[in-house]
């Protein structure tokens, strides 16, 4: 048996070259189908359109002093062999693309190919300094590191991003907001591009724990999402919902013709919180005749989408020039319009649908909502509704002064703002007599210290309450629907007995904020998300970010690059 092993052994190293010289195997034979596979294996890594790696890098000279306004001038050569293949904008040989820097010496670098990359850095039109790494699928900022370089540069990797199927070849982002403890973004990507009036998109939700690492991504199916001539079909999404075994989101697929709105499917879309499926189907929603979802304007974020309890969800028609909060039930065609049924206010959206909000009392759900045109008044009536058999009842909450905000619903507490004059305070109000009928409560004392908001605006200051951990932040806004708005953000760590005030929002590679939804919180710090474009030479391409919060309430000085799995 050795000496047999020891004359394949002599038999391999004699033969070596004609083994394993490739022009000597016959194609069709299965040593030349091997060397074949192995070759397609390696164009797969080496050469993948549909992935894409970014990289936030900073270059300075042997200093520190940063390259501001310098190029970088970056490709990857395939290593499966391109010798003889020209370059293109997409294909098997990219051709070279540049980035221009900052003042700061930083941007973005987008590699579609896997191989050696190779950096040439210019100041001034002079070369500083060269740089090779290694692009491969998987690899993440820990892994990265430098094969060689020229030059007293320094390269800095700041942060790098891995995507797949398109993933950020489409600069479609949206927050849709959190849920049990999901932070959830829809992104849109491109199947298919003949021109700006012909083209077929797919959509995906993608969630996250941390706001950073997005490891769920899901497809949806059943929709139509595309451009045909003057004719476009598109997706506006709510915010998420979570009835305790499955996330929910109501989904209007919208046509338009030459952008004016022509029909809509009304649909849910149900994700089930303990298995992570790679797609999901839509369902048709039943909801009364000529009720339509999100019909009106982009703010699908601004109409309220709750789980109630009791296997009930609220969801935001529209119907006769109006939006309509309706509760439903997948296990009933019986719908309640809170406007006609319970005489809910809806009168200016930015200003009312803020108010619907869900307080648990005893262990018995109550959905909240605005009843008044103004919310300038004291007391402030609130109408509530007990889930379980629609019981409803008026609450008078009493500050003392004039209110400035809706009245919100958070972790066990009922929160406002108040003064009638600037600067506007924060209260508390107990709950002890919440669930009694048509009770008055009076305002905790003291007020929350720390909250001074002077601000002039027609709607409700305070927008949202975002937390998680033992901090929580309160988002006030001069401007409902976020259009260039005014922000104060306070932090609190102690239950709204006190707040600090969370400094500027960051500036750097920073967008207009758009939705209150942008801002959601993990471990116990508040992040931004948003995405821009960045040159390469050729085009421009989506870069997707977040920037959070430190410790001690300040924003960290650069944003991360989002992460999808």
């Amino acid at each position: 048996m050795k000496k047999t092993f020891l004359t394949i052994i002599l038999l391999i190293f004699t033969f070596h070259c004609k083994i394993f010289k490739p022009s000597d195997l016959d194609p069709s034979q299965d040593l030349g189908s091997l060397q074949t596979l192995l070759r397609y294996l390696a164009l797969a890594d080496a050469f993948n359109t549909y992935s894409q790696t970014v990289a936030f890098m900073k270059f300075t000279d042997s200093n520190g002093t940063p390259y501001g306004t310098g190029t970088v001038e970056y490709s990857v050569f395939n290593e499966a062999d391109e010798n003889g293949i020209p370059t293109s904008f997409y294909g098997e040989n990219i051709q070279p693309l540049t980035v221009t820097l900052d003042s700061s010496g930083r941007g973005f670098l987008f590699f579609s190919e896997r191989g050696i990359a190779t950096l040439t850095v210019k100041n001034s039109g002079n070369v500083v300094g060269t740089a090779r790494f290694r692009i491969y699928n998987g690899i993440t900022k820990q892994s990265f590191s430098i094969l060689s370089q020229t030059g007293a540069t320094q390269f800095v990797l700041e942060d790098l991003a891995n995507y797949r199927n398109r993933m950020a070849s489409y600069g479609s982002l949206v927050p849709l907001g959190s849920a049990n403890g999901r932070q959830f973004l829809y992104i849109q990507t491109q199947t298919s591009y003949i021109s700006a009036s012909d083209n077929e998109n797919r959509g995906y939700i993608i969630s996250s724990t941390d706001g950073e690492n997005y490891d769920q991504v899901i497809a949806i199916d059943g929709v139509s999402i595309n451009t045909k001539g003057t004719t476009q079909k598109r997706l506006k999404i709510s915010q998420p919902s979570f009835d305790g075994s499955q996330y929910v989101f109501f989904l209007s697929e919208q046509t338009d013709l030459s952008g004016a709105y022509v029909s809509n499917r009304n649909l849910v879309l149900r994700i089930p919180a303990f298995s992570t499926p790679s797609s999901v189907a839509v369902e048709p929603l039943g909801l009364p005749t000529n009720y339509n979802l999100f019909t009106q304007d982009d703010n699908s974020w601004l109409y309220p989408a709750l789980y109630v309890g009791n296997g009930r969800f609220l969801v935001t028609p529209y119907f006769t020039s109006q939006y309509r909060p309706t509760l439903i039930s997948f296990d009933s065609t019986t719908t309640n319009d809170l406007n006609t049924g319970f005489s809910c206010s809806v009168t200016n959206p930015e200003l009312h649908m803020p108010g619907y909000q869900v307080f648990n009392a005893n262990g018995i759900s109550y959905l909240q909502c605005p009843t008044t045109t103004s919310l300038i008044v004291n007391p402030l009536p609130i109408r509530t509704i007990r889930i379980p058999d629609l019981t409803s009842n008026t609450i008078n909450f009493d500050a003392g002064v004039l209110f400035e905000s809706n009245l919100f619903s958070y972790k066990g507490l009922l929160i406002a703002l108040a003064n009638g004059t600037q600067p506007y305070n924060g209260y508390t109000f107990p709950t002890s007599s919440y669930s009694s009928s048509n009770p008055t409560i009076t305002r905790n004392t003291p007020i929350i210290s720390g909250i001074s908001v002077s601000m002039a605006t027609s709607s409700t200051r305070l927008r949202s309450i975002k937390g998680s951990v033992n901090t929580d932040f309160m988002i006030i806004s001069d401007n409902g629907l976020f259009s260039a708005p005014t922000l104060v953000i306070y932090k609190t760590t102690d239950s709204f007995a006190s707040v600090t005030t969370v400094s500027s929002l960051p500036t750097y590679f920073s967008a207009p904020v758009y939705s209150q939804e942008q801002f959601q919180s993990a471990n116990g710090k508040l992040n931004l998300t948003w995405n821009i474009s960045a040159g390469t030479g050729i085009d421009s391409r989506p870069v997707y970010l977040t920037h959070f919060t430190n410790d001690a309430g300040s924003w960290e000085n650069l944003p991360r690059l989002i992460k999808i799995r």
